[in-house]
């Protein structure tokens, strides 16, 4: 019972940590979101989509991202530049490009 609780609690500390890593969109007034979508891909968690790759319109246009140091040395940091096919790579393929 003790390992199966410990268990959960790990794997949900690696949801919460991969999903605020997958990209935070929201943006700040040093990194405000942008207006306009046109120039990037919309914003995709490929957590929600184990089985899916992405072919989507834009699925390999980058996404948005900003990053800046603040004064205490801490590094914020918004989105993801990546495409959303690099994302669902990075997460669920392989080395040699399958599906793990």
């Amino acid at each position: 019972m003790k390992s199966k609780m410990l268990m959960i609690i790990a794997l949900l500390a690696l949801t919460i940590s991969t999903a605020a890593a997958a990209g935070d969109y929201r943006g700040d007034e040093r990194c405000p979101k942008p207006a306009d979508w046109s120039r990037y891909s919309e914003p995709y968690n490929p957590l929600e989509h184990p089985n899916d790759y992405p072919t989507f319109y834009k699925s390999d246009w980058p996404g948005w991202s900003c990053s800046y140091q603040r004064e205490d040395g801490v590094i914020v940091q918004y989105g993801d530049s990546r495409t959303p096919q690099q994302q669902w790579q990075d997460t669920w393929g392989g080395s040699d490009g399958e599906v793990n």
